[in-house]
């Protein structure tokens, strides 16, 4: 079995640019279905985290778009609309509601920086739906205290018990009362305050960007739901159940997704026709050296696989360095997915795990199976006489 092996390996280096080009097809083909793999995985992945990061099951916000609504929650951003603070009292009153958080945010432009900075209004009730938070130092209850995320904290050079000056925010300082843990989630950059204080600092008194809201039982969702949609302030008041909107998005993303499976699929069937039409011309250019192979003592099995080892061996090549080439281009990749999706979480969309590299080396190897079939048994079918003839 090793001479077979040896003999095929020097079969394929005898023609390389051949070998090289068939490899490139196959390469495409792979780096396409690794990209399309690896992206499922990544944007399932982060949609559930992004849900366990925000810790709420529905999202009530001033009427709008939803999609935007559950971005401007999640990502941080200036919101054109606002709750009224009395609306708090009617969510918290609904039934099954366990905890209602309000919250107030805003992104200011800082022209020391230049970058934007998300500032959030929030109370003590946030605390049991930020559950993966881990604080160094205390939470934010006294005016002129924030709660800084871990990403801004470096990027400031800001410690616990320093007094600041607050970006974006001229002539204001507060002390660091606490630094958040990394998340690996947006809560990473944003800068936590006492709500009345944001409500002040902002020039939107009594006003809420939206409300998270956690349920005793998920089972009664529909029912919270409902009656939040039909309460006295339902009217001026959207109300997201973020598992039906993640859905949703799902939805969408599995449109595109089938899209992109079609070129993939596609490009496997060209690459494969390509791996079975060069074999075929070495079969045909190898003719008399089968014979002489055949006349040596080669069974019609050995030459079967040592056709099918050719095969096999370009076809793996070809799907290694697809697999290296998608990695080194996922961000490329990553930021044009970003342009065309309606929600992203924040999470890499694109990663290198071990279960879809395994997928893509065992589709490199069915394809080189499928593509070696016809060649293998043509070649194993010639006898050594018309062989040496020809």
């Amino acid at each position: 079995m090793a001479k077979i092996f040896q003999l095929a390996i020097s079969n394929i280096m005898r023609r390389p640019l051949r070998s090289a080009t068939t490899a490139a097809g196959v390469a495409i083909a792979v780096a396409a279905l690794f990209s399309l793999s690896a992206f499922q995985r990544g944007y399932q992945s982060g949609l559930r985290g992004e849900m366990d990061r925000l810790g709420a099951q529905v999202l009530v916000v001033p009427k709008g778009c939803p999609y935007d609504a559950a971005s401007m929650a999640l990502h941080g951003a200036t919101w054109p609309c606002y709750l009224k603070s009395a609306y708090l009292a009617e969510v918290r009153a609904t039934p099954h509601v366990a905890t209602a958080a309000p919250v107030l945010m805003s992104a200011l432009f800082d022209r020391n920086s230049g970058s934007q900075i998300v500032y959030c209004g929030v109370d003590s009730s946030v605390l049991p739906l930020k559950t993966m938070w881990r604080i160094n130092g205390q939470f934010p209850v006294h005016a002129g205290q924030i709660l800084v995320g871990a990403e801004m904290a470096r990027q400031w050079h800001w410690s616990v018990g320093q007094h600041v000056a607050l970006p974006g925010l001229p002539n204001h300082k507060s002390i660091v009362s606490g630094i958040i843990a990394a998340t690996g989630g947006a809560d990473d950059l944003f800068i936590f305050l006492p709500l009345t204080e944001a409500q002040k600092l902002l020039n939107r008194p009594g006003a809420l960007t939206h409300i998270l809201v956690r349920l005793d039982a998920a089972e009664s969702l529909d029912s919270v739901v409902n009656n939040l949609r039909g309460c006295d302030a339902g009217l001026e008041m959207n109300v997201v159940p973020l598992a039906h909107i993640f859905h949703s998005i799902q939805n969408l993303v599995a449109n595109t997704r089938m899209a992109l499976a079609c070129v993939v699929l596609v490009a496997l069937v060209a690459a494969a026709a390509g791996v079975s039409n060069t074999v075929l011309m070495a079969i045909t250019e190898r003719t008399r050296e089968i014979g002489v192979l055949r006349a040596l003592g080669f069974t019609r099995a050995a030459i079967f696989v040592l056709i099918w080892l050719e095969t096999v061996v370009l076809c793996l090549a070809g799907g290694l360095a697809g697999i290296v080439f998608a990695a080194l281009g996922a961000k490329i990749i990553e930021t044009w997915l970003r342009g065309q999706l309606p929600f992203t979480p924040s999470e890499p969309l694109i990663r290198l795990e071990w279960p879809v590299v395994l997928l893509c080396m065992a589709c490199s190897l069915f394809l080189g199976t499928i593509a070696s079939l016809g060649p293998a048994r043509r070649a194993a079918c010639l006898s050594p006489a018309e062989a040496m003839r020809r």
